[in-house]
């Protein structure tokens, strides 16, 4: 299993109504021809220390292969995709490719 992860960053605007009900869906019937599998979205608030998180939150789309992010990527599609980003966040996102790791469980 591989993944997208996108990261935004603590302390930039972050309109999550917006993110909610507007930019997930329209990734999400982007991603969806190329294999996305799953979609997780993680709200940090604190680290063990109490301090503020180096991101506010993290967005993981997980596809079955790393081809499929490949074209993904290479879709034009992915524009509308960027495009619709300062309509929710003020900053330019954090984008790490990844696959997951089988731990035996």
């Amino acid at each position: 299993m591989n993944v997208l992860r996108v990261c935004y960053k603590t302390g930039v605007r972050f309109d999550e109504a917006y993110y909610v009900a507007k930019h997930l869906p329209l990734a999400a019937s982007i991603c969806g021809p190329f294999g996305l599998k799953s979609v997780k979205v993680a709200k940090f608030w604190a680290t063990p220390d109490g301090s503020k998180p180096a991101y506010q939150v993290m967005f993981s789309a997980y596809f079955e292969s790393a081809e499929n992010i490949e074209k993904l990527l290479a879709s034009p599609r992915v524009a509308e995709i960027m495009a619709d980003i300062p309509n929710y966040y003020d900053g330019t996102p954090e984008i790490m490719i990844g696959e997951l790791l089988d731990l035996g469980e």
